[in-house]
């Protein structure tokens, strides 16, 4: 009709444009790690506040070890392997992940079948290692089922799940890293001594905390690299829960296989693990 503007033609209004809303970064957080664990559904805003029902709890039969990824592919899997092996044939390995991201596939050298409960478990090194892995497609930490009773004195578990997605679920996973000994692993990169530092903030237990720095010694780091270390790295540091673990190429590139781990990386381990050991008898450390 003339005179009469289409509503593509009007001038915009308040009410065709609400005011931008504000996030604090706290909830931008909390969104994120509801988003990656799968807590979210269509519906009345009731729906999102009722709590999850918690999974299974799990009492280890000795001790335990919880290996967490400060950042995707830093080699966590690794580590928790040279942590199994030096621990001789008192060791289990359980990882604690989606079967699609196992990083364990080829790491066997005889398969021992699959568990009533869905472990499926193989060993290496002649016999010593154990190794327990999921068959399950999982979204969450919460999905995965508790590990198998063992006679072996210590578990290492393996988590696919950093300390920030632990700590927002609820379930064996994250009660172990409530409670237990924890190796966080990360890259020699600006990028992976920050995860770091996230990771060290989210669980305040810093008498309970061990990193793994994947790269050269701590005296060799480059310069961008050593900046990037916080106060807290530097108090690990000085409270001898760092170490440093060579980049082995073939590693890197092809991943875990049914050979030895490369001998600079089984002797990188070997100190760790004594640590651990030492602070279950109440001993403490200097710089390494």
């Amino acid at each position: 009709m003339s005179g009469c503007n289409s509503v593509s033609d009007r001038e915009p209004t308040a009410s065709m444009h609400p005011p931008r809303r504000i996030f604090a970064l706290a909830e931008v957080q909390r969104a994120a790690h509801a988003l990656r664990n799968g807590e979210f559904r269509c519906g009345h805003s009731a729906d999102l506040q009722r709590p999850r029902a918690r999974t299974k709890t799990w009492s280890p039969q000795g001790r335990a070890v919880l290996v967490v990824g400060a950042t995707g592919h830093s080699g966590t899997t690794t580590i928790a392997v040279g942590l199994t092996t030096a621990a001789g044939g008192i060791g289990r390995l359980v990882e604690a992940g989606p079967m699609h991201s196992t990083g364990l596939a080829c790491a066997s050298t005889a398969e021992l079948g699959v568990t009533g409960d869905g472990w499926r478990r193989g060993t290496r090194d002649d016999g010593t290692v154990l190794i327990e892995r999921t068959t399950q497609a999982l979204r969450r930490p919460d999905d995965v089922i508790p590990p198998a009773p063992t006679d072996r004195e210590l578990t290492i578990v393996d988590s696919a799940w950093d300390l920030p997605t632990l700590s927002a679920a609820r379930g064996w996973l994250s009660d172990l890293a409530a409670q237990a000994p924890i190796v966080i692993v990360t890259s020699c990169t600006v990028p992976g001594l920050r995860a770091l530092d996230v990771s060290l903030t989210t669980v305040n237990r810093p008498d309970r905390i061990w990193a793994a720095v994947v790269g050269p010694a701590r005296k060799k780091w480059p310069r961008a690299v050593a900046v990037a270390s916080t106060a807290a790295i530097d108090h690990l540091y000085d409270g001898g829960r760092l170490h440093t673990v060579p980049t082995v190429r073939s590693l890197s590139i092809a991943g875990l296989n049914a050979e030895p781990l490369p001998p600079q990386v089984a002797a990188a381990c070997d100190p760790l693990l004594d640590q651990l050991v030492d602070h279950w008898r109440g001993t403490t450390h200097a710089p390494v």
